[in-house]
């Protein structure tokens, strides 16, 4: 502590203090440079990868989309921490191992940390557990002790579990929902055809969802028609006589997705490249994307490449740059990105 006398003026104490500060300060910063140098720091992730089991109340299915508390607990968390988060269906048996190991970052159980054993905690000495998330059901996160996503989730696990937004999620959820086995009532259908492609029937009911939401009697504002929204052109070029019928429909959108599919092979293009630009042409048309890819070449950029296309689409919601092939470029690239999120949601919940 420092004294000072009487005589010295007030001005000449604050000087005299701001100097010994400052001194202090540059000692304290030279010991943490030190410090700093023979520590070695875990870098920040910024893809999480998370074990869960489906429930009712955790991560479920409804009406063809992912729902569940843990799921919009992970979203939160997720925007809080500007982190994507890929979740992982893994059974109770697995999941310890996998996370010690380092497969996952993450593990739920929902029956919370008094249904493990401390036979447990001694077997994987490397995993720690957040506080008690919700009331009804005790669950847990589990991850591996030590590392700045232990410390970072129970901080905001403490806090969030105070917020009101907590309280009404956990209402939101109490209410059970009936887990089927199904995607919907056209898997079958889907599988048949989708078999004779060689496309994974999950992503052709991702088209499915995000187009109809697996209603059969929709009809758009276009004139696109039933679960795979045809165009009327389109359902008679492909032979579809009811467009409305169910397997009539997904036969007719599988054939124009078959044709699009061997289109853009045909030009070079391969791989997630090759599906997003199916997606692009289910939406906006062939001759659209077609024009794209080549403004992108004739821009210097590579006109095989998604990436390089999906940055020229806006520019062709301007008549002057596009022409005849103007379209609502976001509603493309929304429905792009709609269409392989739901299709990773479904790998998760559904065999090939």
């Amino acid at each position: 502590m420092i004294f000072i006398k009487s005589k010295i003026s007030k001005k000449t104490a604050a000087k005299y203090v701001f100097r010994m500060l400052l001194i202090l300060s540059v000692i304290t910063l030279g010991s943490s440079v030190g410090s700093v140098e023979n520590r070695s720091y875990t870098p920040r992730k910024t893809s999480l990868t998370v074990a869960m089991d489906t429930g009712s109340f955790n991560y479920f299915l409804y009406k063809g989309y992912p729902h569940g508390y843990q799921l919009e607990l992970f979203e939160n968390f997720a925007r809080q921490e500007n982190v994507n988060i890929e979740f992982r269906a893994v059974p109770d048996s697995l999941k310890l191992s996998k996370l010690s190991d380092g497969e996952v970052d993450i593990v739920v159980f929902s029956k919370g940390v008094d249904s493990l054993s401390s036979t447990v905690f001694s077997k994987y000495g490397n995993i720690c557990s957040t506080i008690t998330l919700d009331d009804t059901v005790k669950s847990v996160w589990l991850m591996r002790s030590g590392e700045p996503l232990a410390l970072s989730v129970n901080s905001w696990a403490g806090k969030f579990k105070e917020q009101k937004n907590c309280r009404m999620l956990q209402e939101k959820y109490k209410k059970k929902h009936k887990i089927s086995d199904k995607l919907s009532p056209y898997d079958g259908i889907m599988k048949k055809y989708s078999d004779r492609t060689g496309y994974d029937w999950r992503l052709i009911a991702a088209i499915v969802y995000t187009e109809s939401k697996f209603r059969p009697e929709v009809v758009s504002k276009s004139g696109a028609m039933g679960l795979m929204q045809l165009m009327p052109v389109t359902a008679e070029y492909y032979g579809v006589s009811d467009a409305f019928n169910p397997e009539d429909n997904i036969r007719g959108g599988i054939k124009l997705i078959d044709f699009l599919t061997k289109l853009f092979a045909n030009k070079g293009v391969e791989g997630d490249d090759l599906v997003n630009f199916v997606l692009a042409s289910y939406n906006a048309g062939h001759g659209r994307i077609e024009y794209c890819m080549k403004y992108a070449k004739n821009a210097g950029l590579n006109h095989q490449k998604w990436s390089d296309v999906r940055s020229i689409i806006p520019l062709m919601k301007n008549h002057e740059t596009a022409g005849r092939y103007r379209f609502n470029t976001g509603e493309t690239l929304k429905f792009v990105g709609n269409v392989r999120e739901i299709y990773s949601h479904y790998q998760h919940f559904f065999a090939s």
